[in-house]
């Protein structure tokens, strides 16, 4: 009987270390960056809709794990709080444990990587950009480049760009670099900078052909405030804008048609299937301030498309327009049809509210992205 038991416990055993094997694995810790124009809301619970616990300030280093659906697991004055994993910059291998793929594109390989021709870049990161050790974002850091600073570099894998940094070869991240020229001929790039060059490029040009991706969806609700959820507002002013351009003879493709969940990725890889003109991302906003109210424009690289849609919207009645920004979202960075996000307003303000549910703004808003494009 004693035998028996032995053997009923060293199983058990077993059973419990091959457990946490298994969980250690699939929950890696991480490290990564935050990227938001403003800060970052750390919840409670891995939902928009869990109570805030604290901020994290754009260019914040964190540890972090991965537990899918969008939302990483932080540890924060000494408790579990959580992120959503679309404002975190870094190393963001497939989760075992939910099967969500990661959307990040970084290497963690710690060979030295293949590299082509010369490169001239401009550094776009506000708060300075890291120099590693290697091509990758789990290396050690050498130091920083500041903003603004122009840098020589080669364009290495997985986006990243080979220097030379106090007299040794270092990496750096070259979606934080515009306006990029070359000394040489490159082959093989796929760095976000050559995105960044493309749209720069293109959006001099008649558009004929354009994608519109209502954001959020699906268990994804976005912003909410004031009775309104920013998935039902985006598809709402998406279909508009859809209408007011194929009368006008633009073809218009939508990302999603109906309360349905798109992967980040896979909205910018139809920009580029459907060879559009333009990728036009709709969001609705929000803050803890309920004063703070008002329409915003996005791109990641220049666009003289923003400039036209910025003087309709500062034209609209009612409305008021807070400004164009520089962002790095990854609908933007990620694509390379040229790209604009709109913010319609402000879901937590009482005036933007009551204006996305006039049925009269959203076709005063679809009329001017018309003649934002055909002007």
């Amino acid at each position: 009987m004693k035998g028996k038991s032995f053997i009923v416990v060293a199983l058990l055993f077993s059973t419990f270390f091959i457990f946490l094997e298994s969980y250690a694995s699939a929950y890696t810790v991480q490290t990564g960056t935050v990227i938001t124009n403003t800060s970052l809301n750390v919840r409670e619970n891995p939902s928009n809709d869990a109570p805030v616990i604290g901020q994290l300030q754009s260019g914040a280093k964190i540890e972090y794990v991965d537990v899918g659906y969008d939302w990483v697991r932080i540890t924060y004055n000494g408790k579990a709080g959580y992120l959503n994993s679309l404002f975190i910059k870094g190393n963001r291998p497939t989760s075992q444990a939910t099967g969500h793929q990661a959307e990040s594109h970084q290497t963690t390989s710690h060979q030295p990587p293949a590299v082509s021709g010369v490169n001239v870049g401009k550094v776009t990161a506000k708060n300075g950009l890291i120099v590693r050790a290697q091509a990758s974002t789990n290396s050690a850091m050498l130091g920083k480049i500041d903003y603004g600073s122009m840098v020589e570099y080669r364009i290495s894998t997985d986006g990243w760009g080979q220097i030379t940094y106090n007299g040794q070869r270092a990496f750096i991240d070259t979606s934080y670099l515009s306006g990029s020229t070359s000394n040489e001929s490159i082959s093989g790039s796929t760095s976000n900078e050559s995105k960044t060059v493309d749209q720069q490029a293109a959006v001099t040009g008649t558009i004929s052909r354009v994608v519109i991706d209502p954001g959020h969806g699906g268990r994804d609700p976005g912003a909410k405030g004031n009775g309104l959820i920013e998935k039902n507002i985006t598809l709402l002013f998406a279909k508009q804008i859809k209408k007011s351009l194929q009368e006008n003879g633009i073809e218009v493709y939508l990302t999603r048609s109906s309360d349905e969940y798109v992967y980040l990725q896979e909205r910018a890889n139809i920009a580029d299937s459907f060879q559009a003109d333009l990728f036009l991302s709709i969001h609705a906003n929000a803050h803890e301030n309920s004063l703070i109210g008002g329409m915003e424009i996005h791109s990641f690289a220049p666009s003289n498309i923003a400039v036209k849609l910025e003087n309709q919207f500062r034209d609209l009645p009612n409305a008021v327009y807070r400004g164009h920004y520089d962002s790095n979202f990854y609908v933007l960075r990620n694509t390379s049809t040229p790209s604009l996000l709109i913010e319609l307003g402000y879901v937590s303000n009482q005036a933007d509210a009551a204006l996305l549910q006039s049925q009269q703004f959203q076709i005063q808003v679809g009329e001017a992205v018309r003649r934002a494009l055909q002007h």
